[in-house]
């Protein structure tokens, strides 16, 4: 593809770009619908590797697994121009610490879904925001309902409601994800956001799992006018970005920066919001923790966050002879070569 592609705002959002970058648009790949056809990827054929945060490199404990560590960091010894590029719904900020210690700090990042896509010196490269008044709306919604209600800007995460007497302290579990977070529900924040003043990315709803779809109705049936999109990392987050917003932009977007086809670009995730990308790229991964669309969008799937599933793939494809990996040598040769279509599943 073209390193600059058309891009439409929205309705309901606004997007920011330097005209010397290129412009991303959600990405419709001819492989989709096709990739559980293919088997398990050769070294040669990868150019990228994109792979979501919190549930995938990350593991329950927001920490990296040293298998994941390990494999990655023989990649960039390896191989030092392939990039490998987070793709999270974090803030970039608080994938500082995994950017260095993979190190990957050469290479981008998209963040927040792809609503914010960053260079590799933390300048934003890409910038796509919610409605101010729809994010006002969304704030009293969840406040009349006694359910949380975290904010994303570019650098810190602005706590606008918190649930009362709730099974779950709300604030810590967000705070485990981005641990920016500041207790605005007694400031003038709010607007500071009708005026222009902070730019929101991204709402982050958590709540009981139970109670995830009651809310996800009530959204649309508040908002019919306004566009926008819900999204699950997690069963018992709802979070909200702009109409247009998926990862397949970040994947499109980095395709043109690099120059490289989206066939030959690997994905690894385990949330809903992993679907989009999955969908346009050569490979996808999901694991063994995922929830259930994007087990069934995979190509393929790996061992769970905490078992270093990211790692354990990328040994097959990259140190194929390593002595712990769980397939032999010979049957990954196999199907390397194979012209035979397979869905390979690693445990």
């Amino acid at each position: 593809m073209s390193a600059r592609s058309s891009f439409s705002t929205p309705a309901g959002s606004s997007a920011t770009t330097p005209a010397d970058t290129p412009l991303a648009t959600p990405f419709d790949s001819p492989l989709q619908g096709a990739k559980n056809l293919k088997p398990i990827p050769r070294a040669e054929d990868v150019k990228m590797i994109l792979s979501d945060v919190d549930g995938t490199l990350f593991t329950d404990a927001h920490e990296l697994h040293p298998t994941t560590l390990n494999a990655i960091r023989y990649i960039r010894e390896t191989r030092p121009d392939l990039p490998i590029i987070p793709v999270t719904g974090k803030q970039r900020i608080s994938c500082a610490g995994l950017i260095e210690q993979l190190g990957i700090e050469k290479f981008p990042a998209g963040c927040l879904h792809g609503a914010v896509i960053y260079d590799n010196e933390g300048n934003v490269e890409q910038d796509m925001s919610l409605d101010p008044k729809f994010v006002l709306g969304v704030t009293k919604l969840m406040k009349k309902h006694n359910k949380t209600t975290m904010l994303y800007v570019h650098d810190w995460v602005a706590m606008a409601s918190l649930e009362k007497d709730g099974k779950q302290d709300w604030e810590a579990v967000s705070r485990g994800f981005d641990p920016c977070v500041k207790d605005e529900r007694e400031t003038d924040f709010l607007k500071q956001v009708l005026a222009g003043k902070e730019k929101i990315g991204k709402i982050f709803l958590p709540m009981d799992e139970e109670v995830v779809p009651e809310f996800l109705d009530l959204l649309h049936q508040e908002f019919p006018n306004t566009p926008f999109k819900t999204t699950r990392a997690l069963p018992y987050i709802i979070e909200i970005v702009a109409e247009g917003v998926d990862k397949s932009v970040a994947l499109s977007y980095f395709c043109g920066k690099f120059d490289i086809k989206p066939e030959n670009v690997i994905t690894f995730g385990d949330g809903e919001n992993d679907v989009g990308m999955f969908n346009a790229a050569g490979y996808s991964v999901s694991m063994g923790n995922a929830m259930e669309a994007p087990r069934k969008a995979a190509a393929y799937s790996t061992g769970t966050n905490n078992e270093g599933g990211v790692g354990q793939f990328l040994d097959r494809i990259f140190r194929p002879t390593k002595p712990d990996a769980s397939l032999p040598v010979d049957h990954i040769k196999s199907l390397d070569a194979s012209s035979t279509p397979v869905n390979v599943e690693i445990a």
